[in-house]
């Protein structure tokens, strides 16, 4: 089975300094036999299909050889944790485009926080959010952008799907928190929690296909030391994605407009010559 690289990110937004502090470390695992991986067609639009001399495949589950899981976002619930507080990063959270894809496949961000979009293939590609608590956006990007900032951060928690009306096949998520107690577990399916004060939490994990609705669990952070594992039952993927049908009843009345702000688009980066490359884890274990 082919992986592609992932981000591990233990996401900070803003330095913490505590008197008394630790990491909350884990691994998440799935448990049993996982579905082979979709391989992704690219053949109908050949730009995309010479990037990738390899197959490429769908990153709704991402299992390795072991069962460790990647993708799943990791956080502190902060309804049971009001008094954990953290001003947002000046640096932007980053939402990347190669090949067709996007990258990280799941980025993990603060409300407030810049969120920019690049682009690093020479075509266009469209990057169209479909939030339902934060303002939404729907942007094109003809040729190779080295980052545009969204217009409006992200307001409030949500986790948010963004897609590609170009190519339907490209997919994200953007998960955003009010504190910055959060992290994505990487390819070997390990995270990390930077800065949390000794004290009893409440852990959200969250993934794409086996937990669109948070599953929780509890940790008590001691002494500096805090661990809690995860894992996901094999039957979770057996599921049928219904992702497409949530989000239905939200685009249906944009889908016009979208289409055809997208054909405006083409017409833009058929006029404008490509730019030059620049130089340069229900179970729980405290």
């Amino acid at each position: 089975m082919r992986f592609r690289n992932l981000l591990l990110s233990a996401a900070t937004c803003a330095a913490i300094s505590l008197s008394a502090s630790a990491d909350l470390t884990g691994k998440v695992t799935f448990s049993g036999k996982a579905p082979e991986p979709k391989q992704i067609d690219m053949s109908g639009v050949k730009e995309c299909a010479d990037k990738h001399p390899d197959p490429v495949f769908e990153q709704t589950l991402v299992v390795g050889e072991k069962g460790e899981l990647a993708n799943v976002v990791v956080s502190i619930k902060a309804e049971d944790s009001p008094d954990l507080k953290g001003e947002p990063s000046k640096d932007p959270a980053v939402l990347d485009q190669k090949g067709c894809m996007y990258e990280p496949h799941v980025l993990a961000m603060c409300v407030g926080q810049p969120l920019v979009v690049k682009n690093d293939d020479e075509f266009l590609h469209n990057v169209h959010s479909l939030a339902q608590e934060n303002p939404n956006f729907n942007f094109g990007q003809p040729n190779k952008d080295d980052g545009k900032t969204v217009d409006q951060a992200p307001k409030t928690k949500e986790y948010i799907r963004i897609k590609c009306d170009v190519h339907p096949w490209m997919s994200a998520y953007i998960a955003v928190f009010e504190n910055p107690y959060f992290a994505v577990t990487g390819e070997d399916g390990t995270y990390a929690i930077k800065g949390l004060p000794d004290g009893d939490y409440t852990v959200q994990f969250w993934h794409e296909k086996l937990a669109s609705t948070p599953v929780e669990a509890k940790v008590t952070i001691k002494d500096g030391k805090g661990e809690l594992n995860h894992e996901f039952k094999a039957e979770g993927a057996m599921a049928p994605d219904t992702s497409d049908v949530k989000l239905a009843s939200m685009t249906k009345t944009s889908e016009k407009s979208c289409c055809e702000m997208s054909k405006k688009v083409e017409k833009v980066a058929t006029a404008t010559p490509a730019a030059k490359p620049a130089d340069a884890q229900v179970k729980a274990a405290n």
